[in-house]
């Protein structure tokens, strides 16, 4: 142990004031570093645990490869969206039901089926409600109609009052509704 005083002693005077500075320098960054290494290095260790123990672990949902269609079936798979024309009036006793839940009666109205001009596919059937309603119930009522069937499209909205302190508007509601040719 003397010895090692001894050896000391001789290199701090052969270093200076600077160089025995700088040495404690060199100790502090290596002792700094070493006490922020161990956090991370312990951080490390437990990440690896957990990938582990996760990789271990059964998968829960595989997504199944679902298999590519093509052109032709996946116009067919299009076309089956629409509802064919044979069922045009459960579709229309839906909607009239859907009415009645928000609502709003639909007594009268007017129907008329024409072909697409665009798509040789499909059937254009034209509905114009006239409606008696709050704005609420309208709302709710456009609203659902839209989200139930899809292929019904609102055209139109018309309001109308014949006078300013005429309490009650006339509304026209148009609608088009598109059904499928295809059997």
């Amino acid at each position: 142990m003397i010895k090692l005083l001894r050896q000391m002693e001789v290199l701090r005077h052969q270093l200076g004031v600077l160089g025995m500075l700088g040495g404690l320098t060199l100790i502090g960054c290596v002792f700094m570093g070493l006490i922020s290494l161990l956090p991370a290095e312990r951080s490390l260790q437990q990440k690896t645990q957990e990938l582990a123990f996760l990789s271990q672990q059964p998968r829960g949902y595989v997504e199944e490869q679902k298999p590519k269609l093509n052109d032709e079936q996946a116009l067919q798979k299009f076309y089956q969206q629409f509802p064919p024309v044979s069922e045009l009036s459960k579709v229309l006793a839906q909607i009239h039901q859907l009415a009645t839940e928000k609502g709003i009666s639909l007594v009268v109205g007017e129907y008329k089926m024409a072909p697409d001009v665009n798509n040789p596919h499909l059937m254009r059937y034209a509905i114009i409600f006239p409606v008696q309603s709050n704005y609420k119930n309208l709302h709710d009522f456009i609203a659902s109609a839209s989200e139930k069937f899809p292929t019904l499209g609102l055209s139109e909205v018309s309001l109308k009052r014949d006078s300013v302190k005429d309490g009650a508007v006339q509304i026209k509601l148009s609608y088009v509704l598109f059904l499928s040719r295809m059997p």
